[in-house]
């Protein structure tokens, strides 16, 4: 074993042990070392203390310039019924009276109808409704949230309005020139470093590279843990959740992504497509 991925192990134990709320964890291959993301870092004594004989890089995410300098170092498919209204696509939002602005994942379907992918954190009970970019509020309704993950962050909302159109398109209303894009197919991310962008209400398309793609997630109340996260440099905000996680076919083909899985948390990670696949 590698000493490397040794230092990752004896970090996680940690993290498994002290459960760290709302702390990212993940190995940076171009820095060619572990990195840990934490909300303040004297908020973090203990755990800081107890994984610093395994040597990772601490980042402070309430320093905004902590991740920039980490940075710096480094054909359509048409599912649209006549009788169907309004395309619903990846990034655009998704509006709950109690869970507030979430974002579209990407739609899958089965024998029982259409299904939107979404974060699973974004769970509440009551009708979910299309929230299209630049709109406050709900417009029209979606359906049920009808599953949510415990032990990977993404939930199912079930279409049930009759005048929502499922789509295999990303918005990227704020392009001049390619609006929509088209999903061509679905990609694990499975090396660093490379360039990924993600889809969502409130901050729009952002790009940026992936950092690592074994990340570690641990929520506010240390309950949860998540695992095998991508790590990037994306940024984004509340609202954003579930959105689509992509990159480009080719820099010829401007228009056609493949999809790589959803934001989850933060400017920093996204649960990865063959988790709910």
């Amino acid at each position: 074993m590698s000493r490397l991925k040794y230092n990752f192990d004896q970090i996680i134990q940690q993290v498994n042990l002290i459960r760290p709320p709302l702390v990212i964890v993940y190995t940076d291959m171009i820095d060619n070392n572990n990195v840990i993301y934490v909300p303040n870092i004297t908020s973090y004594t203990e755990f800081l203390d107890a994984t610093k004989p395994y040597d990772p890089i601490v980042i402070d995410i309430s320093d905004p310039s902590a991740s920039q300098k980490l940075a710096q170092s480094r054909r359509r498919r048409n599912v649209n019924p006549p009788s169907l209204k309004v395309k619903v696509l990846g990034g655009d939002g998704l509006y709950n009276d109690r869970a507030g602005s979430c974002s579209v994942g990407l739609w899958v379907y089965d024998n029982d109808g259409f299904y939107i992918i979404t974060a699973g954190h974004c769970y509440e009970p009551g009708v979910w409704f299309h929230q299209p970019w630049g709109h406050n509020g709900p417009s029209l309704s979606i359906g049920s949230m009808v599953f949510d993950s415990k032990n990977v962050d993404f939930g199912v909302i079930f279409r049930e309005g009759e005048n929502v159109a499922p789509t295999f398109i990303i918005n990227n209303d704020e392009s001049e020139q390619f609006k929509e894009l088209i999903i061509t197919g679905s990609e694990v991310v499975s090396s660093h470093d490379v360039h990924i962008c993600k889809s969502g209400y409130k901050t729009r398309l952002t790009c940026a590279n992936v950092f690592g793609i074994n990340g570690v997630w641990v929520s506010l109340d240390g309950r949860q843990v998540l695992y095998d996260l991508i790590i990037t440099g994306l940024r984004a905000d509340t609202g954003d959740s579930g959105g689509s996680v992509l990159s480009f076919v080719s820099p010829q083909d401007l228009d056609l992504v493949v999809v790589h899985g959803i934001h989850i948390t933060g400017g920093a990670a996204a649960e990865p497509i063959d988790q709910f696949q």
